[in-house]
């Protein structure tokens, strides 16, 4: 008797664990990571954050740029752009995203890395965060920026 107890509160488990996942994968939702560096020592921090799936891979990887834009949620943390950018335009085209941040994207954060340091993170997060995207083509104010040093970094893959 002891035994049959056991199997169906087992049973029990198994069925309310397949609904959980079942109902996690239905939710809308995704898990995204964010990454800023701290004021104070300037080491990489990450942040994860839950974001609304859209119909689209290119409006979800817009939502993360537009997310980034918005910077950290602790005060401890430097935004990797410059407070009160805009993304100008947003295109994801043949697994190659395009985006062209307003011009305050140039100026520098005190207190922050420089801005070589600021857009890798942002190319790395969008690619670290979207396996189907084969390259990141960053612009501000309609001029690319780092193209050549980001080749670099990313001709390996």
């Amino acid at each position: 008797m002891v035994f049959f107890k056991q199997i169906r509160r087992l049973a029990y488990l198994v069925v309310l664990t397949v609904f959980a996942f079942i109902e996690m994968g239905h939710s809308g939702l995704s898990r995204r990571t964010f990454e800023f560096f701290s004021y104070e020592n300037n080491r990489s921090v990450v942040e994860d954050r839950m974001l609304h799936k859209a119909s689209s891979r290119e409006a979800n990887i817009k939502s993360y740029v537009e997310e980034l834009i918005l910077g950290p949620v602790s005060l401890d943390f430097a935004p990797l752009l410059t407070k009160g950018t805009k993304l100008r335009s947003f295109m994801y085209r043949n697994r190659v995203v395009y985006a062209d941040f307003s011009r305050e994207a140039a100026l520098p954060i005190q207190g922050g890395k420089p801005l070589f340091d600021s857009f890798l993170t942002l190319n790395q997060g969008i690619r670290r965060n979207f396996s189907e995207v084969s390259d990141v083509k960053l612009f501000v104010n309609g001029n690319e920026v780092f193209f050549g040093e980001f080749s670099k970094f990313f001709s390996a893959e």
